[in-house]
């Protein structure tokens, strides 16, 4: 009943919980985790969002499309998920419900973000100005989708929310598995929200990084489990390339200097740093850098978001090759670029099979789920 009084009045969707919570909750420590994955630890309220604002952002940004038929409520949350080294993690979201839903019930809609940095303040669910760079980015994903009456999570990714917390590594950037785990565990969240005015359908989408995300949770939906039905995945300019192009690049350091390819040198340090702290534990993302060069990488970690240029790393010499340990760039060159062998060399065995872990394979069950891929 209250589903059709929805579909037919344009009311808006109520909460399944409560969500007055202090925004500060959100970011902080979770204090102890629930046991169920996908659980909303924290839930606050913002300012709902009218559909003339979003038109308006939408046509800012070069939106061409049908007019936008709704606003909506937004809501930010903290819940329980799982991270890539297998513990327990939290993620934070912002989530958008709309206040003219386009159907009596809605699919389950998350939306992967683009490439952000992995500093705290670089969590688009935050909208600091640190991130403003790409925000339009997040944007041009999500407010359509909102706009047309959908419900969508856009979770920020584990690591993000309570940064730097004992237990709690940054976002490990392109980790099929860590990536994937937030956002399944998403679906619950938004579930565990509004799970009466949803179907059992559940509908991924990403740009760039976020891409990857979403094919990443294509491929491992199956193995994790997801809430509803995996009913289509769509993906724009995706981050389709092998991972090991992080450790490929050594051997072309002359060609991509780093005050000329910012994006690809930041990517090869967020990529190396945040696997390193994920996999190996708190401390070892800066095994594989230079010894005197690893307190400014640390500092780009947690200050940097997504930006023109990079002065800590342009600060740090001219080449990739200047920021890492030489030992390292030597072992893993070759065969990533390549395909040769590692030999004895431990770091570079490691980094390989990581590098082929994060290239998730759209096989099985996955193979047969609608894909749309776009590129422009």
């Amino acid at each position: 009943e209250a589903a059709d009084e929805v579909g037919t009045s344009g009311a808006a969707i109520p909460l399944e919980i409560t969500c007055d919570d202090e925004a500060a909750k959100i970011y902080g420590d979770p204090g102890t985790l629930p046991a169920n994955k996908g659980e909303i630890i924290a839930c606050t309220t913002d300012s709902p969002i009218s559909r003339d604002a979003l038109q308006s952002t939408v046509d800012a940004n070069g939106y061409v499309g049908t007019t936008l038929t709704s606003g909506a409520e937004v809501y930010r949350v903290l819940y329980r998920t799982e991270r890539g080294n297998d513990e327990p993690g939290y993620s934070s979201a912002i989530v958008y419900v709309p206040d003219t839903p386009r159907a009596e019930q809605l699919p389950v809609i998350v939306a992967s973000h683009g490439s952000r940095g992995q500093a705290p303040n670089c969590a688009p669910s935050l909208f600091h100005a640190d991130g403003d760079y790409v925000r339009i980015d997040f944007e041009r994903l999500v407010f359509p989708l909102v706009g047309a009456g959908y419900a969508v999570i856009a979770p920020d990714l584990a690591g993000y929310a309570n940064y730097g917390a004992e237990g709690n590594p940054p976002s490990a950037y392109a980790s099929a598995v860590d990536v994937s785990r937030s956002t399944l565990d998403g679906v619950k969240a938004l579930r565990n929200l509004i799970g009466p005015y949803l179907t059992d359908e559940v509908i991924v989408t990403g740009h760039s990084q976020g891409g990857h995300t979403a094919l990443s949770t294509l491929a491992l939906a199956e193995s994790y489990g997801v809430d509803g039905t995996l009913a289509g995945v769509v993906v724009y300019a995706p981050l389709w390339l092998s991972q090991r192009t992080w450790g490929a690049i050594f051997l072309l350091a002359d060609s991509y200097p780093i005050a000329e390819s910012p994006v690809t040198s930041a990517v090869t340090v967020w990529y190396h740093y945040t696997h390193g702290e994920l996999l190996d534990g708190a401390g070892h993302g800066l095994d594989v850098f230079q010894e005197d060069e690893r307190d400014s990488i640390k500092e780009f970690i947690d200050t940097s978001c997504w930006a023109s240029s990079y002065p800590i790393l342009e600060s740090l010499g001219t080449l990739l090759t200047d920021l890492f340990d030489p030992s390292y760039t030597e072992s893993i060159k070759m065969p990533a670029a390549l395909g040769t062998e590692c030999g004895d060399s431990a770091s570079c065995n490691t980094w390989m099979d990581r590098f082929a872990d994060d290239r998730p394979h759209i096989e099985d069950s996955a193979a047969d789920v609608p894909l749309l891929f776009v590129y422009g």
